[in-house]
Parts: structure tokens; sequence; C-alpha cells
């Protein structure tokens, strides 16, 4: 995810599908990766939107705080940090489409 944060949006959006579809994978089991199947074409439309705008920060380290978790074998941890991870995206896609709309919408203020 490092290195595709700092190339094209849609190279972030893929490194982070990869990063969320690790764990599905991991479980052995048929259903949650079924499920990813569902979620992953919305998430990869989500990050291509807010990969593509400057102003949001580097979600690196919010993966890194979940991987590193996870890695401790500390659930409680690593749901913490994956419940961060989904508020700092909820957060992010919130600034870019209210900067859209923004830019969008006329100043009613101006006379």
């Amino acid at each position: 995810m490092a290195r595709a944060h700092t190339h094209s949006s849609a190279d972030a959006a893929e490194a982070d599908a990869s990063f969320h579809r690790a764990p599905f994978n991991a479980t052995g089991n048929d259903m949650p990766a079924r499920m990813d199947l569902l979620l992953e074409p919305g998430l990869r439309v989500r990050d291509r939107v807010v990969h593509a705008h400057e102003q949001i920060d580097d979600p690196v380290p919010s993966h890194r705080a979940v991987l590193d978790a996870v890695r401790d074998q500390d659930p409680a941890r690593a749901e913490l940090a994956m419940l961060d991870l989904l508020a700092k995206a909820v957060h992010d896609l919130d600034q870019v489409t209210r900067a859209a709309d923004s830019a969008r919408r006329p100043d009613r203020r101006a006379p």
C-alpha cells in the first residue's frame, strides 16, 4: 500500500482491495471470500474517488495499525484499529463529496 499510494488512485485502490481481501482469504471460509466479491467493487470505486484528492491524508498508518494488531494476535486491538479505519474511510469520503458539492454549487453568499 505504501508504494501504491505514491502512484495513481487506481494503484491505491488495488492495493487497498488486496489488503482487505487477505483476511477473507486467510480464514479458509468460503463465505467471507464470497461476500468480498460483493463489497470489493464498491471499495474500489470509493478508493479511486478518495485517493484522487490530495487533501486526504496517508491511508497507510491506519491500515498498518490493523495489520500490526492482527500480527500480534491481539483481537481487541485489531477490532479497535479496524473501527478507526472504517471511521477514517467514512470521514475521507465525506470530505471529498463535500468538496465536490461545494465546487458544483454557486456561492449563495455572493451578491
